[in-house]
């Protein structure tokens, strides 16, 4: 996400401090320039001037990408550090990574305590360092916690989104410009957004990898998705946990082989076992007094009760084995019995 110009990314920097605004003061005018530096960077500045301000800030905006935090608010005492503390920790939280800049002067840091100091990337000491080489470094670190905030294909994709090149290639309308040669096209162009349009690409953009070949980033998003959910493997699909389910069917199930499927499952389930002609050991998940379905109880799987559905199933004598090869659950949401 890093080289965007500036209409394509505004920094957003949330600065908790309770002396901005007091331009008569030597900390005051400081701020000021802090102020002035940060919108010639094309940084959108959150003002807050006092821990509640800047709690509800860091709880209400997920966009923030660097928080400043005046160690010294307020008085200055134990309960002011205290504040600032719970700040800090308010904002870990909600965000490991996201830089934190901890503001003081020289004559504050025997009060700075060791959590701070851990739940801080940089201190600022207000009084010593200028403003620009202050904001190059809020800026350099907004830029590495960019760098790293989305995972391998979405980073790609907006990437390559943002070159503004034209596409010779499918889907057809070319971007959405086909849609703006129409007033109906110009209305669904302009509701949608034109970035939707531009990242609308199909298999052939060798930037962004290939599906079919596991490849570019697209293969790298996949080995990061297996390794956030301690898998062997993972493989993207175009056609949403529906289609995933049939493709897991059809890999696994073979013709006239049990499968475990919940009685509320989705319709996919039903299409998977169409189309692999898989033999279903329905289980029966709970109901509350409203009627509306739950979640399966232990008891459903109890290797006795799966033995003794299995010898009582009707088509038992087409069955391939008495072993199930598939247990797949995926659920409607949740409805009234009828």
């Amino acid at each position: 996400m890093i080289g965007r110009t500036n209409k394509q990314l505004k920094m957003r920097v949330l600065m908790v401090d309770d002396d901005l605004g007091s331009p008569n003061s030597m900390r005051g005018r400081v701020l000021t320039e802090l102020v002035d530096e940060f919108h010639s960077r094309n940084t959108e500045l959150v003002k807050a001037t006092s821990y509640e301000d800047g709690l509800a800030a860091v709880i209400s905006d997920a966009a923030l990408h660097c928080i400043c935090v005046d160690w010294t608010l307020g008085k200055n005492d134990a309960t002011t550090h205290a504040q600032a503390l719970e700040l800090l920790r308010s904002i870990r939280q909600r965000n490991e990574n996201v830089p934190v800049f901890l503001m003081a002067d020289r004559d504050a840091k025997k009060s700075i305590t060791v959590e701070a100091m851990e739940l801080a990337d940089e201190f600022v000491w207000m009084l010593e360092d200028t403003a620009p080489f202050i904001v190059g470094r809020v800026v350099a670190a907004i830029q590495r916690y960019l760098e790293h905030l989305l995972p391998p294909f979405t980073d790609a994709l907006i990437r390559y989104t943002l070159k503004e090149e034209h596409s010779w290639a499918a889907p057809g309308h070319q971007g959405g410009i086909a849609f703006t040669k129409s007033p109906v096209g110009r209305v669904f162009f302009d509701f949608f957004g034109e970035n939707l349009f531009r990242a609308d690409s199909g298999i052939e953009r060798g930037n962004l990898g290939s599906v079919l070949d596991h490849s570019g980033p697209v293969g790298d998003s996949e080995a990061y998705v297996a390794r956030i959910f301690g898998s062997h493997a993972s493989y993207s699909v175009l056609n949403g946990t529906s289609g995933s389910n049939r493709a897991i069917f059809m890999a696994c199930v073979g013709e006239n082989q049990y499968a475990l499927c919940d009685r509320n499952c989705h319709k996919s389930i039903e299409q998977g076992l169409v189309l692999t002609g898989g033999l279903p050991l329905y289980m029966t998940p709970t109901r509350n007094r409203y009627g509306i379905i739950g979640p399966l109880l232990p008891s459903q799987f109890d290797p006795q009760r799966i033995a003794a559905a299995i010898a009582n199933y009707p088509l038992k004598a087409q069955a391939k084995s008495s072993k199930p090869v598939l247990h797949l659950r995926r659920h409607v949401p949740a409805r009234r019995a009828r």
